[in-house]
């Protein structure tokens, strides 16, 4: 971890890993964490250190998370889950980011050199992979590869695990917010959340995602353990996303990978006492790191 630096541009805290090959010209690679683990830019860069990766990593923090925490921490975060999952929390931590990405992007090519022209790689997990979907479809940055990790196909299939995440866990949070009540948990749709629920529909959005030039090449990787988002449900959105890549001969731009033994988050401490836990995170590591190489580097 000595070969990170943490800086702040415009609000946003990151931490840099920079190429093992300084010298030599390298692109940008911008990561964003998701509300569980890893759920700040520090750990996502201990997870996922693409150090095999000749390119430029920048970790950025979520609004509304870790250094960026509104006043009253974690109760006001529990208090915009309760009022408004969609609207209070999970929009104003994922669409922010992508607004201020054009800004933080410019400030990190200045001060690091880089130029537009080599593109720029976008990787994202759960929440913060649905803020990279959400990129891909809405943002000019000229972004050639990405790779997803524990994301969903859609709004209704977040909300949903919401509302399970909520009724599991109920009884703890019921301890810590006793101001909690049981008949909260469930998510009520308003027109503006209808409205975000067709924003955020990947699927119905599926022929958008290549209307970039050049097609970005997408990575899916997801846990089969994955109790939060499960397996199936990427799998709807990588089947919707083959038909509009194999239309164009891009089918060797768009690829799902699975592992047996990952679940939803990857915390490095639980996967020290597992064996096949450890296995699957090596090899997500070197499956996202060998994207990046062929698919941001190689016209390099």
């Amino acid at each position: 971890m000595s070969n990170l630096e943490s800086l702040e541009i415009a609000g946003v805290p990151i931490v840099i890993r920079p190429p093992t090959d300084s010298g030599s010209p390298a692109p940008l690679i911008i990561l964003w964490h998701g509300f569980g683990i890893p759920n700040s830019e520090e750990m996502l860069a201990e997870v996922l250190p693409l150090e095999t990766v000749s390119a430029w990593k920048a970790y950025l923090g979520l609004p509304l998370f870790g250094k960026r925490l509104p006043a009253g921490g974690m109760e006001e975060i529990m208090r915009r889950q309760i009022d408004d999952y969609v609207l209070q929390l999970l929009l104003p931590a994922i669409e922010p980011a992508m607004q201020e990405l054009p800004n933080v992007v410019q400030a990190l090519q200045e001060k690091l050199e880089i130029q537009d022209r080599l593109g720029i790689g976008l990787f994202g997990f759960s929440a913060g992979g649905m803020g990279a979907l959400l990129t891909l479809l809405e943002s000019s940055l000229p972004i050639k590869a990405a790779a997803l990790l524990g994301v969903t196909k859609d709004l209704t299939s977040a909300v949903d695990a919401y509302e399970r995440t909520m009724q599991q866990y109920y009884p703890i949070l019921k301890e810590q917010f006793p101001w909690i009540e049981e008949n909260q948990l469930s998510y009520h749709w308003s027109k503006t959340a209808i409205a975000t629920q067709h924003r955020l529909d990947f699927m119905a959005r599926a022929s958008e995602f290549v209307q970039r030039y050049p097609v970005p090449a997408i990575l899916f990787v997801h846990g089969v353990q994955d109790d939060v988002y499960p397996l199936n449900e990427v799998e709807k959105l990588h089947t919707a996303l083959a038909t509009q890549y194999q239309e164009l001969n891009q089918s060797e731009r768009l690829s799902l990978h699975s592992f047996e033994h990952l679940g939803h988050q990857l915390n490095l401490e639980a996967a020290q006492s597992s064996p096949e836990i450890q296995k699957d995170l090596t090899n997500l590591q070197q499956v996202i790191a060998t994207w990046f190489n062929q698919h941001l580097l190689r016209a390099l």
